[in-house]
């Protein structure tokens, strides 16, 4: 049994930093219930659509990629009639995970004073941009904008040159505030499986970028002429370190603890397998400057790093391995409701006519909106 089995996650949880938060408790082993609707997509099935075809929604590769081992669930959050078939899914679980700009939730009658009257043990995990009080509390961002905001992109580049961002294939702030998140919600849940009381864990993705830069924070606040800024591959206290060129075109990454004039004439003579091999027979740190495409073939990471689910798309894996073992994709990303109907009559009993009268309403929609893409 893995270890979150008897964890249940209503999840509201977009693009990266809230569904990705939601798929590591599910790799755990989480029942997480992903809650969309025809009126609002996870953005990760427009961005990602492939084609003009119908149910392009359920085939984009983004959004499977974040979104393995859940259950789709669709519900309207703006009709009155989803609004109360959420409340009742959120008395039956344990964590709710969102991500939605701040006061979303709440208009729907859906923040955390709402569901936590319907189920005090409630772990509530706001994930926002810049956190639930605040001046700056209802700004719009993106990985990149956090970047900026957070000083992470005023450290990275190279000297005399302008700050560089993440971008929106990596969105740097986003990978780690999940990171963080799926821990404290762990946390959460058994401090209130201890307590019989829940809690509202705010998250500001500004805040958990900065505290990556602590010591660069510390050494500006003491002296402001000690500001790193951006170096490069330059590292205080170290000789010699770049990345070089090697005869076969891929790069290699060197750090020396004296400097050498000869080192870019040496990788550029060699391949870089052999080059690496070389300087590591000599104790001198070095290796490969890997891809993508290295890390999807190398079997010494599976599971870690990408992996492909039965319909052979690729996934995200984890970054640790449990047992000796990555990701177990037990259920590919859903398509958009595909088990509506499953789960309101295993959680809460619905029968055909329920069921049938939320579909006839629009509540239950598992295809778009015309308009709302």
């Amino acid at each position: 049994m893995k270890a979150l089995a008897d964890v249940r996650v209503l999840d509201f949880g977009l693009l990266t930093a809230g569904a990705n938060t939601s798929a590591m408790l599910a790799d755990l082993g989480a029942d997480v219930i992903k809650i969309e609707s025809g009126a609002y997509l996870d953005p990760f099935r427009v961005v990602g659509k492939p084609d003009n075809n119908d149910g392009w929604w359920n085939r984009s590769p983004q959004f499977r990629f974040t979104n393995r081992n859940k259950r789709g669930v669709a519900l309207n959050l703006k009709a009155p009639e989803g609004q109360r078939v959420i409340r009742e899914l959120a008395a039956h679980c344990d964590v709710v995970v969102e991500n939605f700009r701040r006061g979303v939730l709440d208009r729907a009658g859906l923040g955390y004073k709402d569901l936590s009257a319907a189920n005090p043990r409630l772990v509530f995990a706001a994930i926002s941009s810049q956190g639930d009080t605040g001046p700056e509390r209802m700004n719009v961002s993106f990985g990149s904008t956090l970047d900026a905001t957070s000083g992470i992109a005023s450290l990275t580049g190279y000297e005399g040159e302008e700050p560089r961002i993440s971008g929106m294939d990596v969105n740097y702030p986003d990978q780690i505030v999940s990171l963080f998140a799926t821990g404290i919600v762990i946390t959460a849940v058994m401090e209130a499986r201890r307590t019989g009381r829940g809690a509202f864990l705010d998250f500001s993705q500004r805040e958990v970028a900065s505290f990556t830069l602590g010591e660069e924070i510390l050494a500006a606040s003491a002296d402001p002429a000690r500001a790193t800024g951006r170096c490069g591959n330059r590292a205080e206290g170290i000789a010699q370190q770049d990345a070089y060129r090697c005869k076969d075109g891929r790069w290699i990454a060197v750090t020396l603890d004296r400097p050498d004039d000869t080192l870019e004439a040496f990788c550029a003579g060699l391949g870089s397998t052999a080059a690496v091999t070389s300087l590591l027979a000599r104790g001198i740190a070095a290796a490969p400057c890997n891809d993508g495409n290295d890390l999807l073939h190398n079997t010494a990471l599976q599971g870690v790093t990408l992996v492909r689910d039965e319909r052979g798309g690729l996934v995200k894996g984890l970054p640790y391995r449990l047992g000796g073992k990555g990701i177990s994709i037990e259920r590919p990303g859903p398509d958009l409701g595909q088990h509506t109907r499953e789960v309101l009559r295993e959680l809460l009993g619905y029968d055909d006519a329920q069921l049938k009268k939320l579909a006839e309403a629009g509540v239950t929609s598992t295809a778009p909106t015309i308009g709302e893409i």
